[in-house]
């Protein structure tokens, strides 16, 4: 049965199965010396990065890339363990090739997450550790991850701001298309209503005033003909008159003068008298006739006058209902006019600012490429190093020899305490309550054996003997 133990006791014990706990102390301390020793050196290698600001600021340039650089040292260790640059990394350095050849790319990027260690060092820095087997490639890795960390991350901005730019253009392009449209709608609408635009009003009225004052001119006109025609109606009575009188004074003249041609000679006083008078009048009847042909004329021309000035003051009297026509419809087309030049100017507006931001988007695009190889500096790159970082074969090998000894007194302590022998007298007077008798002594051999009479619970008192050692 189990009993408790003194630490006299637990030394005593260990001393009696010294040759077993020493034996387990051996056997678990080589195991694990052979552990320690035979676990492969690993090399540690780290790089310091700095992330820098980016230049200039945005209160000079409006950048199409909302993320600060500086923000991504929050994601910097999940953006350094995802798959795209571990995979680059193996693929370019001929990592871990027999895992890729066994297992695949995937089995080798998990490991690679394992043996990769991102610390974030205050607020712009970030520490890189890699281990390797070899410390050639521990160096190499650790230098090369973060450029190939800068290489993706610029890759990323250099593809978003671009991005940005696309979609300016495409968007400028739509916009665009819209701008002419609203411009060929806005000269077709100014063809379809020509005349009657609001930049034609003032045209208009002026057009208006114009023939208002041409119509009452040619009214005057008008009038003045119409007077004119009045006048010689009333002095073509006279004239025929005067002509008619003439002619019958002619014609009596000439019958007198036969008359005294028929009485007289030509050199008659008489007859030259007649003659001379005949002659005379005429002339008077010719010049008479006359003027009464150039009345006639007169009245013919102001007739024709008249018509051509009542059908200028006809046209005038249609133009000016057409500029009176234009002046009423103004109205109308200015409101409709002014819907589509709002929505025109709304998309040229529109149009001018994507042109803009277009614009800015290149120049932020090309900053991207230019100030790319600076965003991300290495102060201190990843040297070689001289000394594995693990195992630490010393503390293994103390912590094995610590093992091995805390074994083989656990099992020494264990084995006591489920020993049933009684060794002594003192032991045996605790144990029974029966009075010891005698101990008789071992003398067998160079040690010491005493054989005691064990106390026994049933009826009798006594049972068989007990070899105390």
């Amino acid at each position: 049965m189990e009993r408790g133990m003194t630490g006299d006791q637990v030394l005593a014990a260990l001393w009696r199965r010294k040759a077993l706990v020493g034996a387990i102390t051996a056997a678990v301390f080589a195991v694990g010396a052979a552990v320690v020793m035979t676990r492969p050196n690993m090399y540690e290698a780290s790089s310091v990065v700095r992330v820098e600001p980016q230049r200039p600021g945005e209160e000079m340039v409006q950048r199409t890339v909302s993320e600060l650089i500086e923000q991504r040292l929050l994601t910097v260790r999940q953006e350094l363990m995802a798959r795209p640059v571990l995979q680059k990394a193996i693929e370019e350095m001929n990592l871990y090739p027999e895992l890729v050849s066994e297992k695949g790319i995937e089995s080798a990027v998990v490991q690679m997450r394992k043996d990769l260690t991102v610390r974030v060092e205050g607020e712009n820095a970030f520490e890189l550790t890699y281990t390797s087997r070899d410390p050639q490639v521990a160096s190499q890795v650790a230098n090369r991850l973060p450029a190939l960390f800068a290489e993706e991350t610029l890759k990323l901005r250099q593809a978003q701001a671009s991005r940005a730019t696309q979609l300016f253009s495409e968007e400028m392009d739509a916009l665009a298309k819209s701008v002419s449209t609203w411009e060929r709608r806005i000269a077709q609408f100014k063809v379809d209503h020509m005349g009657e635009l609001p930049e034609q009003l003032e045209m208009n009225m002026r057009g208006l005033e114009r023939v208002s004052q041409l119509m009452q001119t040619k009214s005057e006109e008008l009038r003045a003909a119409e007077a004119r025609r009045s006048d010689l109606a009333r002095a073509r009575n006279a004239a025929d008159s005067e002509a008619g009188r003439l002619e019958a004074a002619e014609s009596g003249l000439s019958r007198s003068l036969v008359n005294a041609r028929t009485t007289w000679t030509e050199d008659h006083p008489e007859v030259k008298r007649l003659n001379s008078e005949l002659e005379t009048m005429t002339v008077r009847r010719k010049d008479a006739e006359g003027r009464l042909v150039a009345d006639r004329q007169e009245r013919a021309r102001v007739a024709t006058l008249i018509d051509a000035i009542q059908g200028e003051i006809k046209d005038l009297q249609t133009q000016a209902e057409a500029f009176q026509k234009r002046l009423d419809n103004t109205p109308r087309w200015a409101h409709e006019l002014g819907v589509l030049n709002r929505d025109y100017e709304i998309a040229r507006t529109k149009y001018q600012s994507v042109v803009s931001r277009r614009v800015e988007a290149e120049i932020a695009e090309g900053l991207e490429a230019k100030t790319a190889q600076s965003l991300f500096n290495v102060i201190s790159p990843a040297g070689v190093p001289a000394v594995p970082a693990r195992p630490d074969r010393f503390g293994g090998m103390l912590i094995a020899l610590l093992v091995a000894l805390g074994l083989g007194v656990l099992t020494g302590v264990v084995l006591e305490m489920r020993d049933d022998s009684i060794r002594d007298g003192h032991e045996l007077r605790q144990r029974l309550t029966l009075p010891v008798l005698a101990v008789v002594p071992n003398m067998q051999g160079k040690t010491e054996k005493r054989v005691l009479m064990p106390t026994s619970q049933t009826r009798s008192g006594i049972s068989s003997p007990t070899t105390l050692n």
